[in-house]
């Protein structure tokens, strides 16, 4: 009763703020970044502040569930995206994670991510650690549906985003990398499952350079990928 009244909890906050009014910044409306206007804002920091909140306070409320077995797995994702301000950029990548099960409903891991992103002024490529969280509004034997968070960081080869004729700021190698989406995993065998799912990619330094540093990166886009049960 109690880990059913935690899920409820988490999908109330995550409807009332996405209800709520707020104003975003210029190209940057709800459906292109649902989630990215106060007091969620899951951008930079609060990526991984919210998720880590979230994942003790449900720990902290619910029992530990003994029948689980097969915590562990692992899993590979091909993503792209494209950014919705200008310069428009593609955002291919590569992801490789490690995922734990805590509860039936709820899981923590952490990947390795290559992005390579790509369009008239950049051209590099960056290298990301993310942990995350996994919220599952349905997980049975054959099929699982989930919603993930998670904020990490990421080095770029060369600094990004680059300035434009539209933004003449400078970018930095260094940033934060948040991402956000619904996910699905479909098994295939008892230990095999394929990905797919929609998500929201944010890159930038939080301003520790300051705003003139900062112009940072929006994108929406999808991911498929395969995953293996231990």
């Amino acid at each position: 009763m109690k880990h059913k009244l935690s899920i409820n909890g988490v999908l109330l906050l995550l409807l009332v703020c996405i209800n709520a009014q707020a104003q975003y910044a210029v190209e940057d409306t709800w459906y292109n970044n649902p989630l990215g206007f106060e007091p969620v804002k899951l951008h930079t920091s609060m990526g991984f502040l919210l998720p880590a909140v979230a994942v003790g306070t449900c720990l902290l409320l619910t029992k530990k569930d003994t029948t689980l077995a097969r915590r562990i797995s692992f899993y590979n994702e091909t993503g792209m995206s494209w950014g919705y301000k200008y310069p428009g950029t593609f955002l291919p990548q590569n992801n490789t994670g490690i995922n734990f099960e805590l509860r039936k409903w709820m899981s923590v891991g952490i990947e390795f991510d290559i992005v390579v992103p790509r369009d008239n002024y950049n051209n590099t490529t960056g290298f990301a650690l993310r942990p995350f969280a996994r919220f599952y509004m349905i997980n049975r034997q054959k099929a699982r549906l989930y919603f993930e968070s998670g904020g990490g960081f990421i080095w770029l080869a060369e600094e990004f985003p680059q300035p434009t004729e539209n933004d003449a700021r400078l970018g930095t190698k260094f940033n934060g990398i948040t991402k956000y989406g619904i996910g699905s995993e479909i098994n295939v065998t008892k230990s095999t499952a394929l990905l797919f799912g929609i998500r929201h990619i944010h890159i930038s330094n939080g301003n520790s350079k300051g705003v003139e540093r900062n112009p940072s990166h929006d994108s929406n886009g999808f991911f498929i990928g395969i995953s293996h049960k231990l």
